[in-house]
């Protein structure tokens, strides 16, 4: 009887030693490091799907922290709510997509298309009567309606205007004629329209050319970019979840 026990044990201690047990520890190893990768954050799935949110809203209740990726573009309309798990795998929780819902349904005050957003590049310094091109790229969830560039002598009070025209995809040009340029400088700035909303570059105040030192030639600046309001996002107070459903199933 000892024998035969002595015998089974000595064959489990063999087994033990197969590639079969290699295999399998491998195999957990596999789905534990899975596990614990960035595939499991679900914030990073949703940005590679949609881009970044227009909106974001953190807040904690109960010890769970809650992330809401609003999107208010029509072409998305989307609005997720992802929470973070309990700390796991030596890390300090995964986030997940608790629900999804419509944008307009999530806050029925937010509208789901946006403002033109207009990048440009600061025109600096000009020669006196040097005639001026302004470039623009106007990009926009909705059509751009129009595009016009205000400029007049610094030291006058009324804004001339014309209409920036589009050129190749959301690239559009306007002039600022010679006589303008004077020793005074140049005050200008840029708007665009869509169906429903105004954009201002620069949001605030106007660009300023300087006379240049230099007997032709225009002095540029740092690209810059109009953006809707995003402090809004700040002000949207999430409501209190009171249960799971959602309009749009996970």
């Amino acid at each position: 009887m000892i024998s035969l026990i002595r015998n089974k044990y000595m064959i489990m201690k063999n087994l033990s030693k197969t590639p079969l047990r290699n295999v399998l520890l491998l195999m957990m190893a596999v789905v534990l490091v899975f596990s614990c990768s960035d595939n499991a954050d679900k914030r990073k799935v949703v940005k590679k799907e949609y881009g970044e949110p227009d909106f974001v809203q953190e807040y904690q209740f109960a010890g769970t922290k809650t992330e809401i990726y609003i999107y208010a573009r029509k072409d998305i309309n989307r609005t997720y709510e992802l929470r973070k798990t309990v700390s796991g795998c030596g890390g300090s929780g995964e986030w997940y997509i608790y629900r999804m819902y419509y944008t307009n349904y999530y806050d029925p005050y937010i509208e789901l298309y946006l403002p033109p957003e207009i990048t440009h590049t600061p025109i600096e310094t000009a020669a006196v009567g040097e005639r001026i091109t302004v470039f623009a790229e106007i990009a926009d969830d909705e059509e751009v309606v129009s595009v016009t560039l205000w400029y007049r002598i610094k030291t006058q009070e009324d804004f001339l205007s014309v209409r920036m025209t589009s050129g190749e995809s959301t690239a559009y040009t306007g002039n600022i004629p010679g006589n303008i340029m004077t020793s005074d400088g140049v005050e200008y700035y840029i708007e665009a329209w869509d169906k429903a909303h105004d954009a201002l570059l620069p949001k605030n105040g106007y660009y300023t050319i300087t006379t240049s030192s230099v007997a032709k030639g225009v002095t540029y600046g740092d690209p810059e970019t109009s953006a809707y309001d995003a402090d809004r996002g700040s002000n949207l107070v999430p409501e209190p979840v009171i249960d799971n459903y959602s309009p749009i199933s996970q």
